[in-house]
């Protein structure tokens, strides 16, 4: 019955194949290039730590180190979304859609109130760990402290990027990524640096990515509302569903 209703098993046509690999290509290329921008932005706060000495860029090693476990689940987050928001958009069930979304931000919020609980608490055991003295252990221990819930920021992005990625345009999460670790980081890191010295650059990369999260979930929410209207042109541009639709199809 699965055979001769859904062709679970068949030899690929090379038509099909030419049409799904550029359908792919078109979600897989800005994906990547999302991805290309952390490192990037990464790049731009070490350089400008390194202007105020080697304790600073200690102290930014350890925070480098630390994120990646600290945002795992938020980093997972984003792709666990991913196929839930492409199978009700297949389904043209938008309201769950938009439920998703809510409910991940739910998620989200919740997480980060947890691990920011944990952070502060653990915030002097982990800078003695370290043998952190002077500026560095002044870094761990903001980084752990004031600027943990700043850990919502990405979440927030991850979570829109799904949303993109997933509805048709994967363009978005492209520009907002690219401009968060560009825009959104080196004139507040700069600026804040200035002003504050080395602790500034941290506050100034969270300031530019409270900005870049904010545009990111009105832009989600803007495009689950209505994915065939692009919400920054006068024209519409409707995705093609066929990615998206897994189940329920007929072949005669």
């Amino acid at each position: 019955m699965a055979q001769s209703r859904h062709r679970a098993f068949c030899w690929p046509r090379p038509t099909c194949l030419r049409r799904d690999f550029r359908d792919a290509l078109g979600i897989a290329l800005p994906a990547m290039m999302t991805t290309v921008a952390t490192p990037v932005g990464t790049a731009i706060v070490t350089r400008e730590m390194a202007k105020y000495g080697p304790d600073a860029v200690a102290g930014m090693a350890v925070i480098n180190r630390m994120m990646p476990f600290v945002s795992a689940v938020i980093f997972g987050l984003s792709g666990a979304l991913g196929p839930i928001f492409a199978q009700n958009f297949g389904a043209g069930r938008m309201d769950r859609v938009l439920g998703t979304f809510r409910e991940g931000m739910r998620f989200l919020a919740l997480y980060v109130l947890v691990a920011s609980v944990l952070l502060f608490a653990l915030r002097e055991p982990v800078a003695d760990l370290f043998g952190a003295t002077g500026l560095m252990r002044e870094l761990i221990v903001l980084f752990m402290g004031p600027l943990a819930p700043a850990m919502i920021l990405a979440g927030i992005l991850f979570v829109s990027n799904a949303a993109f990625n997933n509805l048709g345009h994967p363009g978005y999460s492209t520009a907002l990524n690219w401009g968060r670790h560009t825009a959104g980081t080196w004139p507040f890191a700069v600026g804040l640096g200035m002003v504050f010295g080395a602790e500034g650059v941290l506050i100034g990369q969270a300031l530019g990515g409270a900005i870049f999260a904010g545009l990111a979930a009105w832009l989600a929410l803007r495009v689950i509302e209505a994915p065939c209207r692009d919400p920054l042109r006068a024209h519409h541009t409707c995705p093609d569903q066929r990615m998206q639709v897994i189940a329920g199809r007929s072949y005669r």
